[in-house]
């Protein structure tokens, strides 16, 4: 008997490293380390503000002003206040139908999610086709454990970024619908990455629903992390002119 999971439509591509990744990655790690960052902005801002002409007791309260700000960061309010003004920035979704549902490549724990929830509206007939974006065939055979027809799935590993997920997405839907405009797309995925990648394919020209997985197994640090991690692509998005 032939594997059901050799019908997806899979397009995989080499990954070249990215000299820009591991600059990123590295900065990242280090917003998302208080301990690391505590003494290091710490130690910045003392050296800093001795070139300014001030006493030593205000450089005192600005040390103790600046770590109070950044422990702040790693607090359970900062998390909910953080995931609030994200939520706020998704846009409102378009009225067009959407038969495609597309799934930007996360973490294991999110992906989960995001299977279950686009193959439950798969079945329920609201959407026709899934496209996994920027992430492992494992995803996509997921789908199909979970009842999705092979034939009905596509995605490819080349997207890297949340760019890449939009440019890489739209070249597909072009692809598919010739001479057609483009359909309007379900975008399912966390809620930390939702608005920026909303906005990444309204960029594109692709009416967008967006759709929020419910995610409530990660770790308050977890959250913490990608609340963080988001915020800051968020706005780097918007210097770049992405959004």
């Amino acid at each position: 008997m032939s594997d059901p999971s050799a019908l997806i439509r899979w397009s995989s591509c080499p990954q070249r490293p990215l000299i820009w990744f591991g600059i990123r990655d590295v900065v990242f790690q280090l917003v998302a380390t208080p301990w690391l960052l505590l003494p290091l902005s710490a130690g910045l801002l003392w050296i800093a503000s001795g070139l300014l002409p001030i006493t030593r007791s205000l450089r005192a309260g600005l040390l103790g002003t600046l770590l109070v700000c950044v422990f702040l960061l790693y607090t359970p309010l900062s998390t909910r206040l953080l995931s609030s003004w994200l939520l706020f920035q998704v846009p409102q979704p378009d009225t067009a139908q959407s038969s495609v549902a597309v799934l930007v490549g996360r973490r294991a724990e999110i992906s989960q999610s995001t299977t279950t929830l686009a193959a439950d509206l798969e079945r329920q007939g609201l959407i026709h086709t899934i496209y996994v974006s920027g992430d492992g065939r494992a995803t996509a055979e997921r789908l199909v454990a979970l009842g999705v027809p092979p034939e009905n799935v596509a995605g490819d590993t080349c997207a890297r970024t949340t760019w890449e997920n939009a440019t890489l997405t739209t070249a597909w839907l072009r692809k598919e619908n010739p001479g057609a405009p483009l359909p309007a797309i379900t975008l399912i995925t966390d809620p930390w990455q939702l608005p920026r990648a909303a906005l990444a394919f309204q960029r594109q020209g692709v009416a967008v629903k967006p759709l929020v997985a419910p995610i409530d197994h990660l770790s308050a640090r977890d959250q913490n992390r990608l609340a963080l991690r988001e915020t800051a692509a968020l706005l780097l998005y918007r210097l770049q002119r992405r959004t």
